[in-house]
């Protein structure tokens, strides 16, 4: 009776305490869920209101600077072409007509009237004159005097200047080199509108000139800077011009401050023909983007915006267009988004951190149908979130000491475990060098001991020699297979090993192993029976690959072997496969253990092995060496009767 009071006080007891405990977690977890729901759902009002504050803030400002450029555009048409504008953001105005951009170079009526104005008229006459002169019939005198004549007879700035540059070049062939140097300078110094058909300025032609002549001076930097200096927008050919010009200036500067400009340039064309590059980009991808100008029924903000590039620019179509052609902008992003957050965080009207972002971010939103590709990213600070649960705050402050100390003693389960796997890998190491020591100790004093006999010079016949030198060379292979194998696992184990695969015969490869062991076999009596299949075809193997596998699988034949001295070499095909088989007739291998015996460092534990010296990683060799073929190895095993191990390898494989 005392008994079974105690153990209903004890149920009492426990079922007093656990009931409680078990009801306090479940209303504690009720309210965790609760409480999340809550704050999810102010979260995302708050990110919705955060989302459209930054939509129209956003619109507005790139509105803002697409009409400013489009209201500037309509009073001066000059801007179509110019490199900078009023607003610091803007990158890119240009017109579009009929689903095409047209970029500003490529508004340019120089480059367009340049090749009517070098052919028309006397000049023109003059100047083929010139040509025919200087290039057919090599007369430079005559090409001078011509080009002389058009000079005089130049009424345009082109004209003038394309003259010149002809006069140089002829001034040039005729020996003329000082002339022709004067000349090319006055080129060099032509305003930078005077292009050629393609919108390259003439002058980058003649500091090209000046500068293959050696002429890298303050002069020529200038020059070149001039060109920059114009506030035109480059054709992109110019632009490459321009690059090569201030590359060849750097390389040929001899003064610091010439090559400190000429750098400062090189850096500054890179910039624009970046901008440039990008540029063309956009109008080859203009046509998918889908832009238009908003029409009488579109409301303030409804324009679309899309990233495009890298950096990336938000480009959109003004509000007013260009005659009878609209207008498109392209604004830096990077610069638009990192003032929009400032300002939005600012403004105080938020908690926590927002991020805007060209492309999908982690945890982030959309920011709009008119953004297609910007996504906005919110995450609030909500101090007062668990304020109301703090009653049961030490509810959850056990479970998470439980939780810890689990944790706790699952990582020592872990680290015991390890720990465990450490000391048994230590000791495979261990019994590894062993095998190894001995392994080599072998025929290292198979070696000395037949060296020292024919170095003490005994008396010994030419026959006996022969025999001790062929000892020594076979010991000496089969010590250069064993330091291979070990090799080739260091290579494997670092993920290092390479096959050079080339279509060789498999036959010739079989013959030539059963050659290499020849000497070892006579030597403990084995008798190898060779079957080869004859007419096979090639196969894409690593030539040294395969003869090692087969070494190493005649290597453990005869390790095995016990009493036997019966060992099969055999070549076939089979299903396109060339099949490798070496049976013995020894030991064999329990079916238990033969998943393991490929694994490295692992050999079977019984008496008979625990004699056989080993290192463990024959096996692991060859089958690593037959997958790398795209092939497999097979064992068919049955313990006293012997082990054949089939090496398969695909005929006329492709190259792995």
């Amino acid at each position: 009776m005392a008994s079974q009071s105690h153990r209903r006080q004890v149920i009492l007891f426990l079922a007093a305490i656990l009931l409680p405990c078990v009801a306090l977690v479940a209303l504690g977890l009720r309210l965790v869920v609760q409480e999340r729901e809550l704050a999810a759902s102010r979260l995302e009002d708050e990110q919705r209101r955060v989302t459209r504050q930054l939509q129209q803030e956003l619109s507005s400002e790139l509105e803002r600077a697409a009409l400013r450029e489009a209201t500037s555009l309509a009073a001066r048409p000059e801007l179509l072409q110019a490199w900078t504008y009023d607003d610091s953001l803007v990158v890119l105005v240009a017109r579009h007509a009929e689903g095409q951009l047209i970029l500003p170079w490529e508004q340019n009526e120089a480059s367009g009237a340049s090749r009517t104005l070098l052919g028309e008229g006397t000049f023109g006459e003059l100047i083929r004159q010139g040509e025919r002169a200087e290039f057919v019939a090599a007369d430079f005198s005559g090409a001078v005097n011509s080009y002389r004549q058009a000079l005089e007879l130049a009424q345009q700035p082109v004209q003038e200047v394309h003259a010149r540059h002809l006069l140089a070049r002829a001034l040039t062939k005729a020996g003329s080199q000082e002339d022709a140097e004067r000349e090319y300078r006055r080129v060099a110094a032509a305003p930078p509108d005077v292009v050629d058909e393609n919108g390259i300025p003439v002058s980058l032609y003649a500091v090209r000139q000046l500068l293959e002549a050696g002429q890298a001076d303050t002069l020529i930097s200038e020059y070149l800077q001039s060109v920059l200096d114009a506030n035109r927008w480059p054709a992109p050919p110019a632009l490459y011009l321009l690059r090569d010009l201030a590359g060849w200036l750097v390389e040929g500067a001899s003064d610091d401050g010439v090559r400190t400009a000429a750098e400062s340039l090189a850096r500054e064309v890179s910039g624009r023909l970046a901008r440039t590059e990008q540029c063309l980009a956009l109008k080859a991808e203009f046509p998918g983007l889908g832009l238009r100008a908003p029409d009488a029924t579109s409301t303030y903000g409804e324009n679309t915006w899309i990233p495009f590039g890298m950096p990336a620019w938000f480009v959109g179509a003004a509000p007013v267009g260009y005659g009878e052609q609209g207008v498109v902008v392209a604004v830096r992003s990077e610069s638009v988004l990192a003032s929009l957050e400032a300002s939005t965080i600012a403004s105080g009207n938020i908690d926590g951190k927002i991020e805007l972002t060209t492309g999908p971010a982690p945890f982030g939103e959309p920011l709009g149908a008119n953004f297609p590709g910007i996504f906005v990213t919110f995450i609030p600070v909500d101090g007062e979130s668990y304020t109301e649960v703090a009653s049961i705050r030490w509810w959850f402050y056990s479970v998470g000491f439980l939780l810890v100390l689990g944790v706790t003693l699952f990582g020592a389960y872990l680290l015991w475990r390890d720990i465990r796997r450490e000391v048994q890998l230590a000791e495979t190491r261990s019994r590894f060098v062993s095998a190894v020591s001995h392994e080599l100790k072998t025929p290292l004093t198979a070696i000395r001991m037949f060296a020292e006999t024919l170095h003490e010079g005994g008396p010994v016949d030419s026959g006996t020699q022969g025999e001790y030198l062929e000892t020594i060379v076979n010991e000496s292979e089969r010590l250069t297979r064993l330091l291979n194998n070990v090799l080739d696992f260091s290579r494997i184990e670092r993920g290092k090993k390479t096959y050079r695969r080339e279509f060789q015969s498999l036959e010739e490869i079989v013959r030539l192993t059963a050659r290499t062991m020849r000497y070892p076999l006579e030597q403990k009596r084995f008798a190898l029976r060779l079957e080869i299949e004859e007419g096979m075809p090639p196969a894409r193997v690593d030539r040294d690959a395969i003869e090692q596998a087969i070494l190493n699988l005649l290597a453990n034949a005869m390790k095995y072997s016990g009493e036997s001295r019966d060992i099969e070499l055999r070549l076939r095909s089979e299903d396109g496969e060339a099949v490798i088989e070496v049976a013995d007739r020894g030991i064999g291998i329990e079916p238990a253990e033969e998943p393991r015996i490929f694994e490295r460092f692992y050999r079977v534990s019984s008496p008979e092995n625990d004699r056989i010296p080993g290192t463990g990683l024959g096996l692991t060799l060859v089958q690593h060496i037959v997958q790398a073929h795209d092939g497999r190895i097979t064992v068919k095993s049955t313990p006293g009767m012997g082990s054949i191990f089939s090496l398969f390898i695909p005929l006329n494989g492709d190259e792995a």
